[in-house]
């Protein structure tokens, strides 16, 4: 059995991607050929004579290799937290509610302005009477004034400022569902992701017994051991092997690939191992989440500061009917160079002046009280939406609970068969080399362990995802416990 090496194999730089890919898939492929038998790898200029104990040292390099600069769990936390469009617009949505409060708080403050002006002035001056003296003229005139409005008494603009800060509680408990969510996200991307590697193992070793399966019943429908029908039989089930093959392939890519939207960058994974120390943990009672999630749901938090903040805009409305009262103050200064009356000489004049100003709304149109029914409206539609969240939030902890629960049952029946294939594999190899079992039933003793290796990881990624959401859900999930999921 010849197994062709590219002969620049290890001048190959392990940074790309294309070469990972390839490097693993050749590497595990090997790995498995020369664990079957003893067999020399080659190449097309050389033989390679390996002992058993070379052979596996050779293809742990290349393993190595291949994962040289693969992408850490915690390295892909800290590009998603940096790329994730998402994210990032939670975060800049907080700073414009910041900046929404500052503007807030600068209403209730002092308003002092300026004006300047300077005229030339063209004046026809007649005086009435008998006898008429028109007089025409041409003068200059600048006016420069100092203007303070301090609110004295501006209900909406006090509910106004306090609105503004509990939009910023809630922008920023929007955020932390954003980062909740990010961190969810990219765990399940990359559990998927390793899952996906785990079934195309197993369609590779499907693939590889159903080709030595359909090569045997060719050769024994040629000596007419067996009909045709049996050999097309064996024929269907190859291409069927391989169609699943090239799917878990395709599949692996599109987990790829929604690991990239969410990280930004093109990486591949490194090959973690599961937390033992997370999936041995007991499902504690659902109760006990439920409870957390009412307290502690980001989601849940921000819907109902998103309520107080329509009960304060139905209270801003109603204030709009109420009086205001503002300090004003204001300093002119003004230089004219004629006189009041044609023929006058010019003049220069300050004036100080202090008061206070009341405006009282009469009538609008009926425009303020059409703004009160928008707002009691909109308090209307915040309080559902509050009952939609929590009702939301309770759903998705019972999903995660019980969906914790059945994977913890499925790992355990994915465990037992799973041991129950590696004694049914060695029992196949022992009986091979003794001459009562051939490669075929090898190579099928392998793919059934590669399946139940398939299922029980798939187990185990369910059970580490719900986990993981109950903890979201919760508003506790962190980056060490993303991070924890996995042994890097």
């Amino acid at each position: 059995m010849m197994s062709f090496i590219p002969n620049n194999l290890f001048s190959i730089t392990s940074s790309s991607p294309r070469w990972h890919k390839y490097l693993h898939k050749f590497s595990v492929r090997m790995w498995e050929r020369n664990l079957l038998r003893d067999e020399p790898l080659t190449t097309p200029n050389r033989a390679i004579n390996c002992a058993p104990t070379f052979r596996i040292t050779l293809l742990t390099l290349l393993l190595t290799a291949a994962n040289a600069h693969a992408l850490t769990l915690a390295e892909a936390i800290a590009l998603a937290q940096r790329n994730d469009p998402t994210y990032l617009a939670s975060q800049s949505n907080v700073q414009v509610n910041r900046a929404r409060a500052d503007q807030a708080f600068a209403r209730r403050l002092p308003q002092l302005t300026a004006s300047f002006n300077s005229n030339s002035n063209q004046r026809d001056y007649t005086a009435l009477g008998n006898r008429p003296n028109p007089v025409s003229e041409r003068y200059n005139s600048r006016a420069t004034q100092i203007n303070l409005t301090q609110p004295l008494l501006h209900v909406e603009k006090a509910i106004s400022q306090h609105q503004a800060d509990t939009q910023v509680s809630q922008a920023e408990y929007q955020q932390l569902a954003a980062e909740k969510n990010l961190l969810l996200r990219l765990a399940q991307a990359w559990l998927e992701t390793l899952h996906a590697q785990t079934a195309i193992l197993a369609s590779d070793s499907k693939v590889r017994a159903s080709q030595q399966e359909m090569e045997l019943s060719q050769k024994a429908t040629d000596k007419g051991v067996m009909s045709i029908t049996e050999r097309e039989t064996a024929q269907m089930r190859h291409a069927q092997a391989l169609a699943e093959q090239t799917a878990a392939q395709n599949e692996y890519e599109l987990k790829l690939s929604t690991l990239e939207q969410i990280i930004g960058t093109d990486e591949r994974p490194n090959d973690s191992a599961l937390s033992d120390r997370l999936l041995a943990l007991a499902p504690t009672p659902l109760a006990d989440w439920l409870a957390q999630a009412e307290q502690n749901n980001p989601t849940v938090l921000a819907a109902q500061r998103a309520l107080e903040v329509a009960e304060q805009e139905v209270h801003k409305q109603h204030a709009g009917h109420l009086p205001t009262l503002d300090l004003v103050a204001s300093r002119s200064q003004s230089t004219q160079g004629s006189g009041i009356t044609g023929g006058g000489a010019g003049f220069r004049s300050n004036i100080d002046s202090i008061g206070v100003q009341l405006n009282i709304p009469l009538y609008s149109g009926g425009e303020q009280n059409a703004k009160i029914g928008e707002a009691h409206a909109l308090r209307d539609k915040a309080r559902y939406e509050l009952e939609a969240a929590r009702r939301t939030t309770r759903l998705n902890i019972k999903q995660a609970w019980h969906n914790w629960q059945s994977a913890h049952a499925r790992q355990q029946s994915g465990k037992q068969t799973l041991q129950a294939t590696e004694f049914a594999l060695q029992a196949a190899t022992a009986q091979r080399t003794h001459g009562l079992k051939a490669d075929l039933d090898v190579l099928q003793a392998q793919q059934q362990r590669a399946e139940a290796q398939r299922d029980w990881h798939k187990a185990r990624t369910e059970i580490l995802l719900a986990y993981l959401k109950l903890k979201a859900e919760t508003g506790e999930l962190t980056d060490e416990d993303v991070v924890g999921m996995v042994g890097e």
